[in-house]
């Protein structure tokens, strides 16, 4: 009777026990999971500036919209006689910004139908918009650095830009034997200077970018500063959901799909996003895009006048749909701010071109360095921890288990049972 008490007793308090620890238990392993995956990675700051060189920014040279000059090019290519309306059709639709109010009357105003041709005629070219290129004050031919890329402005000229070079590799950087990288360029034309990482391309509205109007005649001074982030070779070992960010040679399968651009990045991401956006309503795409499609992507029609009406009467509804877009930052995206940028002067000037000087401050003396904090391993020291705390379980444990089970005499359990 006795023993009979002393095993109900027994069982009833491990019954209890596990009622009101299981659950604990439970919720603290999750609680670690949840821990794990939400708080894998740090950033500390690197200040052994002598081992690394900084890479010059991506410099992307856009043409903007001159009345004056889209005025004279029409008389010459329609005629003296031409209708006025034709100059604003024009207009719109060389320096595309989406809507396109002009279109919805070239039914009467018998607009042009090649829009390409428009684009070869009235878009500057490399060698006509950039001249006397230097970099360190060495020369160097402006078009064999600043090369065309497709973007939402049409397509323009950048200088050490991955996207437009289709090569990975830092081409133009910064060390302690070259000293602070320096830019200088002269442009024929107004134009819209963009300074962003190599790995970007130019987007409106995008605020790591730095965007500076340049008209005719002027000279443009930028100093800026650099701080850059380093990827410890252990954040590779991570997923996606972990490390937050992607490296720009993990495209989206959307990006793969229609090949706009050779590597990731946030910007690339939106501008394939709202290319996506204009095929779902409008079953084209704007004439700045369409021809940079890969052609394994399949034929995607590019706009012509009636899609470009199309795409102004659902702007808006595009626009909100670039804001919701499902784009996840870079990995490799630099941080750049103005240490000094010349003021406007609004005064008429009588140089034939625009002076640009573009310079590193001077070589950063710090970095931030993305790193793993916890690994797979981590995870695993901590269950284990919580194993031998609640269980006094340890691998030692359950080698001692092993051994006692292969060591028991199994024979005699084997005979008593006969």
């Amino acid at each position: 009777m006795a023993t009979s008490l002393r095993l109900i007793l027994k069982y009833s308090f491990l019954l209890v026990s596990s009622y009101y620890t299981l659950p604990f238990l439970v919720k603290l392993c999750v609680g670690l999971l949840n821990n794990f995956f939400a708080s894998s990675v740090s950033f500390n700051m690197d200040t052994l500036f002598i081992n690394w060189n900084t890479s010059f920014p991506a410099i992307t040279v856009c043409e903007i919209y001159n009345g004056e000059k889209i005025w004279d090019m029409s008389e010459e290519y329609f005629g003296a006689n031409h209708d006025l309306q034709l100059d604003d059709f024009v207009g719109e639709v060389v320096f595309f910004r989406g809507t396109c109010t002009t279109c919805d009357r070239c039914d009467y105003l018998n607009c042009p139908q090649n829009i390409t041709e428009l684009l070869t005629r009235f878009r500057g070219k490399c060698a006509q918009l950039l001249l006397n290129c230097k970099y360190i004050n060495k020369p160097f031919n402006c078009c064999d650095e600043f090369l065309p890329i497709h973007t939402e402005y049409g397509i323009c000229f950048a200088f050490n830009s991955n996207q437009a070079r289709k090569s990975a590799q830092m081409h133009f950087a910064s060390s302690r034997e070259t000293g602070p990288g320096i830019l200088k360029f002269d442009a024929s034309a107004d134009i819209q200077l963009h300074i962003h990482p190599p790995i970007d391309i130019p987007l409106p509205y995008f605020e790591s970018t730095i965007r500076e109007t340049v008209l005719l005649g002027s000279t443009k001074e930028i100093v800026i500063n650099v701080m850059e982030v380093y990827n410890h070779p252990s954040m590779y070992q991570l997923t996606l959901d972990q490390r937050r960010c992607r490296f720009s040679n993990e495209p989206t399968d959307w990006g793969l799909e229609v090949g706009l651009y050779e590597f990731y990045s946030y910007s690339t991401c939106i501008v394939e996003c709202g290319l996506k956006a204009q095929l779902e309503h409008c079953n084209c795409s704007s004439h700045f895009l369409a021809p940079a499609m890969k052609p394994q992507s399949g034929s995607v029609p590019m706009c012509d006048y009636r899609g470009l009406s199309c795409l102004t009467k659902y702007y808006e509804d595009i626009q909100l749909e670039r804001k919701s877009c499902d784009c996840m930052s870079s990995c490799e995206e630099p941080e750049y701010t103005i240490v000094y940028s010349s003021p406007d002067v609004d005064s008429e000037s009588s140089m034939e071109v625009t002076q640009v000087h573009i310079a590193l401050v001077d070589l950063p003396t710090q970095r931030y360095i993305r790193r793993v904090t916890k690994t797979p391993l981590d995870l695993l020291i901590l269950i284990g921890g919580i194993a031998g705390l609640f269980f006094n379980a340890s691998i030692v444990r359950l080698i001692e288990v092993i051994f006692l089970i292969k060591e028991y005499n199994w024979n005699s359990l084997w005979s008593r049972n006969k």
